[in-house]
């Protein structure tokens, strides 16, 4: 790697802090392309004239932001990721039309899609009683060829009759507010880091065990109606999560 040759160790940041910022820029400048492999540890680090372990160091750094990606095998090692893309999970324009400005398409699969008795949690959100009809949509959301989301979204269905006979593929919130009127409005979300499941982890092609971000989002209309509930797995190794907010009123 001829590039190693550039490293400049500054000395107001610890060996490893040089050498991810570093590495850091030269995948921003895309001196490094995605999928690009780094050399091995022994001769990366011998390269930079540091020890394997301030190496590592580096690479679990540019790994836990997704930069790298760290596979293990014959085949495996440092490999630079693709870029993330950038989910403003605030924006109620919906994740397809985000995904559209970063990637050239944005695609879902439709694992489910029933009219259910609401459980607590669901009928809670929706301000309705436990038991009422709501309509489960399970979806895959895709990224480009990469799954990203495994979205489970519940409408009342007495808001949404015969919602389930339309196309699922697409936009749900243009659907809402199309066909019926109700678009989401405003939102309250609530974040939370998840181990994922032996299951979703196959269908986000991911290993079992990782850690996702799951969102659970309360969408209202105009009036302040609840009209979906939904919870998302969101792989943060391929999406970039952002929260956008304003300022309130200072009096």
């Amino acid at each position: 790697m001829s590039a190693a040759q550039d490293l400049v160790l500054d000395p107001a940041l610890s060996a490893h802090q040089s050498i991810s910022e570093w590495l850091t820029g030269l995948i921003a400048e895309q001196r490094l392309p995605q999928g690009f492999k780094l050399p091995a540890e022994r001769r990366f680090s011998q390269a930079l004239g540091v020890s394997r372990m301030t190496l590592r160091q580096a690479l679990e750094s540019l790994q836990q932001d997704g930069s790298i990606l760290r596979v293990v095998g014959a085949k495996g090692g440092s490999f630079v990721a693709e870029a993330r893309v950038p989910v403003d999970i605030s924006n109620l324009m919906g994740l397809s039309k985000q995904l559209l400005k970063s990637v050239h398409s944005a695609s879902s699969i439709v694992i489910s899609a029933q009219t259910i008795s609401a459980e607590a949690a669901v009928a809670e959100a929706l301000q309705l009683p436990v038991g009422e009809e709501v309509h489960r949509i399970h979806r895959l959301r895709y990224a480009g060829a990469t799954p990203v989301v495994i979205e489970e979204s519940f409408l009342p269905a007495g808001l949404f009759p015969r919602f389930l006979e339309l196309d699922l593929d697409g936009s749900i919130y243009e659907l809402m507010s199309s066909r019926y009127s109700l678009a989401p409005y405003s939102s309250v979300e609530e974040l939370n880091p998840v181990i994922i499941s032996e299951a979703d982890a196959k269908l986000m092609e991911i290993k079992a065990d990782s850690a996702v971000l799951g969102v659970k989002r309360t969408a209202l209309a105009k009036n302040g109606q609840p009209v979906e509930y939904s919870r998302d797995l969101i792989r943060t190794d391929r999406l970039k999560i952002v929260v956008s907010g304003r300022v309130g009123d200072a009096t």
